[in-house]
């Protein structure tokens, strides 16, 4: 499927941010000065400050709160938020330690991803919020911003930021659609659901290469609204209709991927333990629990020990997984990840 906007448009003008951070205040009674002052908790003078969130972006609603990213340098500090009621709607305040923000950043436009090291659940997640930071940093209109994180704000809104959102969400399509092939016979309503989940992440994409990277994957019919993308709405319209029988909902979710998300290859898909995983070696067999509250016998004895980061199995995305891993997959013992092969996959 084609999109229909160009990426020169992801980064709203800071003249269209002001007008709906206005329109929000005044709603309310708000004055920009009383928003200004939430932004110093006492966790340092802010050296960036922006609003942020979905009326930012332009998709809030007379429901919607205000989110405020600050960046303080405050080495002991790693992230604080605070939910504000004072002026009678609700402001989250997000504190962040300039620093590390800064270096998170970095990481996104530097290092290669998907790689075998980072795709466990850890990593997958921490860049997960890594883009999330930047992504409500760059499309947010800033209140304070003192030199250099001035200029370092203004290069968030540079076209690499929308590259890796649109990869984020292209990768999550092909890693839910993998996890619905697995799980299609063991466990078919959950199959059909992380079918669903990748046509949406799939959709996110489609409109983050439309110009439209607010990264929530929420709002994505309101993505696809402002591009007037009325085929990607029908598709999401059709993701999202009442359940089918499983066995038509998920063939049917999954070529929907295929046509939106296009061929995975050369993704790997990356098998670790889940958190919480904990393992007991018996003679020829391996007992395998999470959180000690339930677990399975495998046939194995040679599995990585509980707390490994070790890959217990990869292959290209597409392949059947072996039938004495599959019970652990569908029993969440095991996390799912896909990666660029490069040189780690082993010969």
């Amino acid at each position: 499927m084609e999109t229909t906007s160009a990426r020169a448009d992801a980064f709203p003008d800071p003249g269209m941010l002001e007008k709906r951070l206005a329109a929000f205040l005044d709603e309310r009674g708000i004055t920009r000065d009383a928003v200004r002052r939430e932004t110093d908790q006492g966790m340092g003078s802010p050296a960036l400050a922006v609003a942020a969130g979905s009326v930012l972006a332009g998709f809030g609603n007379h429901r919607s709160d205000l989110d405020l990213f600050v960046l303080v340098e405050n080495d002991r500090l790693t992230r604080f938020p605070i939910q504000s009621h004072e002026h009678g709607t609700l402001i989250d305040v997000n504190i962040r330690r300039a620093g590390a923000v800064r270096e998170t950043t970095a990481d996104l436009r530097a290092r290669p991803w998907p790689r075998f090291a980072s795709v466990g659940e850890s990593g997958w997640n921490h860049r997960r919020r890594a883009i999330n930071t930047a992504n409500r940093l760059g499309l947010g209109l800033p209140l304070v911003a003192t030199p250099p994180w001035d200029a370092w704000h203004a290069a968030l809104r540079d076209p690499w930021l929308a590259d890796v959102v649109e990869q984020w969400w292209t990768v999550e399509a092909h890693r839910l659609a993998q996890a619905a092939h697995w799980l299609r016979r063991a466990k078919p309503m959950a199959a059909a659901a992380r079918a669903r989940e990748a046509v949406v992440a799939a959709l996110n994409a489609r409109a983050a290469a439309g110009g439209q990277v607010y990264l929530p994957a929420k709002w994505v019919g309101e993505k696809l609204k402002a591009l007037d993308d009325t085929e990607g709405l029908a598709v999401l319209g059709d993701a999202l209709a009442p359940p089918l029988d499983p066995r038509e909902r998920i063939p049917h979710c999954l070529g929907l991927v295929d046509r939106l998300a296009g061929e995975p290859a050369p993704l790997h898909a990356v098998l670790r333990w889940s958190t919480g995983v904990g393992t007991t070696v018996l003679d020829d067999r391996t007992v395998v629990d999470r959180w000690q509250l339930r677990a399975l016998e495998v046939l194995r004895s040679d599995l990585p020990p509980e707390g490994s980061d070790a890959v217990l199995w990869s292959g290209p995305v597409g392949s059947a997984l072996p039938d004495d891993l599959l019970p652990l997959f569908a029993g969440d013992m095991l996390w799912l990840g896909v990666a660029h092969p490069g040189p780690e996959v082993p010969a």
